[in-house]
């Protein structure tokens, strides 16, 4: 099964809280193993495209693994401008009601992609993600 299986999965049984501590361990593990050979957990250097070819970051950060995946890390993007709300999604900057509660923005690029970009506004107890940092998940086998 693909990780992208497992974490719907869980977060459909989960509903994004913290997993139980020995299902938390064994799912890091089973992400971390899942990395491509060609990302680094420490971050690189090098320019991250959609499927279609559209570049999101020139480097990122780090990899996060938490108990719904992992993500990787980067923080201002010069390919920002191809960065788009989520159609739906513009409730959370535009309604007062939520804008200052949603822990995340969600991004996509307008390329077809899918790609789910998270823009962090707060913290969470499943992952180390860093409010003011993007997020987007690693595709793997």
């Amino acid at each position: 099964m693909n990780t992208l299986k497992v974490e719907s999965l869980l977060a459909e049984k989960y509903k994004y809280h913290p997993l139980p501590s020995d299902l938390s361990k064994k799912y890091r593990e089973y992400y971390q193993s899942n990395i491509p050979d060609f990302l680094k957990i420490d971050g690189d250097a090098i320019t991250l495209t959609t499927i279609n070819n559209t570049p999101i970051c020139e480097k990122y950060d780090r990899i996060v693994i938490g108990d719904y995946g992992a993500f990787i890390e980067f923080s201002d993007s010069i390919y920002s401008n191809n960065f788009v709300i989520q159609q739906g999604q513009e409730y959370r900057i535009d309604d007062p009601k939520y804008r200052n509660n949603v822990k995340y923005i969600w991004l996509t690029i307008n390329d077809e992609s899918h790609v789910k970009i998270y823009f962090q506004k707060k913290s969470v107890l499943y992952a180390d993600y860093k409010p003011k940092k993007s997020f987007m998940l690693v595709f793997t086998k």
